[in-house]
Formats: C-alpha cells, sequence, structure tokens
C-alpha cells in the first residue's frame, strides 16, 4: 500500500490509480519484488493515459515514451520504479535529446552534471556503497551517516515522514551532517478535466502531459 506499486492519474471522475500486480509473500525489499505478467495490466495502464490525456497538449510527445517503457518487462519492481524515474527526470532537464535507449543512471548522471536547474549534480545507489555492501548489522540512522561519510555529503535532506519516524537528529549532529527537511508543496497549474478542480500530488505523468519542460521546471522550483 505504497506509492511503490501504483502511481495517480486525473480522469473526468477523478483520481485514477495505475496499478502493478506484484508477485511476493510478506515484507521484501522491492529490488526482490517480481512484476506479475500474468495479465494485460500495461495494456490497461496505456488505455487509461490515453482516455486521461489524449487531449492534453503535450500528449503526442510522451504518449509513444510511456509504451516503450510499460510494454518492456522487468525483473524486478525496483528497477521498472527507476526507469519511470530517469523517464521523469530527463524529460525534465534534457527533453530535445530523450532517447528511451538512455533510460539508465550513467546517461541521466551526465545530464544532471551539466544542468543549472536543480542542486541535485550526481545519483548513486546505495547497494554500491562499499559499507553497505559488508551487510553489517545496522540502525537506518547509522546506514544513512555511513553513505554521508563515505560519500563526504554533509546534509541530508529527507521527507517529514522519515524524520518524524526514525531520524535521530542528535546522532547526524554529533557526525557533522545537517538535517534538511523536504517541505515541498504542489503548486497549481493547467489540468484535465476542470470540472473537477485541481488535484496536486498526481504522477509527474500529469504534470509533462499539460506544461512544458520549462513550466514543469519553474513550478517545481517555486
Amino acid at each position: 500500500k505504497s506509492y511503490q506499486a501504483h502511481t495517480p492519474i486525473k480522469q473526468a471522475n477523478g483520481i485514477q490509480l495505475l496499478n502493478i500486480p506484484t508477485l511476493h509473500a510478506g515484507f521484501v525489499p522491492i529490488a526482490s519484488t517480481s512484476i506479475s505478467y500474468n495479465n494485460n495490466w500495461y495494456l490497461d495502464n496505456l488505455k487509461a493515459i490515453e482516455l486521461a490525456y489524449s487531449r492534453a497538449p503535450f500528449f503526442s510527445g510522451h504518449f509513444g515514451q510511456i509504451s516503450k517503457i510499460l510494454l518492456k518487462k522487468y525483473p524486478n519492481l525496483a528497477d521498472f520504479n527507476l526507469t519511470t524515474i530517469f523517464w521523469g527526470l530527463i524529460n525534465l532537464l534534457s527533453p530535445a535529446k530523450f532517447d528511451s535507449r538512455n533510460l539508465n543512471l550513467e546517461y541521466l548522471n551526465q545530464v544532471l552534471k551539466s544542468q543549472k536547474v536543480f542542486r541535485l549534480k550526481l545519483i548513486k545507489r546505495a547497494k554500491d556503497s562499499i559499507l553497505l555492501k559488508q551487510k553489517k548489522p545496522a540502525t537506518a540512522n547509522e546506514k544513512i551517516v555511513a553513505l554521508c561519510r563515505e560519500l563526504g555529503i554533509t546534509e541530508d535532506y529527507c521527507g517529514g515522514t522519515g524524520v518524524a519516524a526514525y531520524v535521530d537528529k542528535g546522532y547526524f549532529k554529533k557526525n557533522g551532517i545537517k538535517i534538511t527537511v523536504q517541505d515541498w508543496h504542489c503548486r497549481e497549474y493547467p489540468q484535465r478535466f476542470s470540472q473537477m478542480g485541481f488535484i496536486p500530488n498526481l504522477s509527474i505523468i500529469d504534470l509533462l502531459m499539460n506544461v512544458s519542460p520549462s513550466r514543469a521546471v519553474k513550478l517545481l522550483k517555486e
């Protein structure tokens, strides 16, 4: 019951969740969670996206890209999620050079390194950390601090729910790491189905279908 396996879009009657059926038992990491391909859920999702956004101003430029992503089979849920994140960021920062073959971390980091829009300049996967590969027992705070120290990071930019749930501010301060709580609120932008009013916090699909990349970047920076 999280955004790991579904994403909200806007339809004429309100929010619709695009769901991905998974094959797992109990609580397992998303990198170990397989996607079920026993039915044509990806075709259902494409039909839903087409129904919602076929008349949106930027539909034609994005629908083909999304189709390629959904029609591909992925070994696990994490790989699918990463591909969609790469799609969103590359469309925001380098839409003119978009190529579905470049939906990978290496290419995204090239884009991030050269862009001057956001503070983010480099993404690293925690699983590649030397310290975490040792697989020593550690709390969430210890793991995050270990990653920060390994990479020379002095600020942890995190969500409010994480801070409330487990972050030990004293431990971070002791290790010279500043805690910055993300407090971003969705700004209003043009959407389809105006009779439903503006609905915030939808999938980035909704944002990119309705406004240009440059305007989307401006909204995200505000």
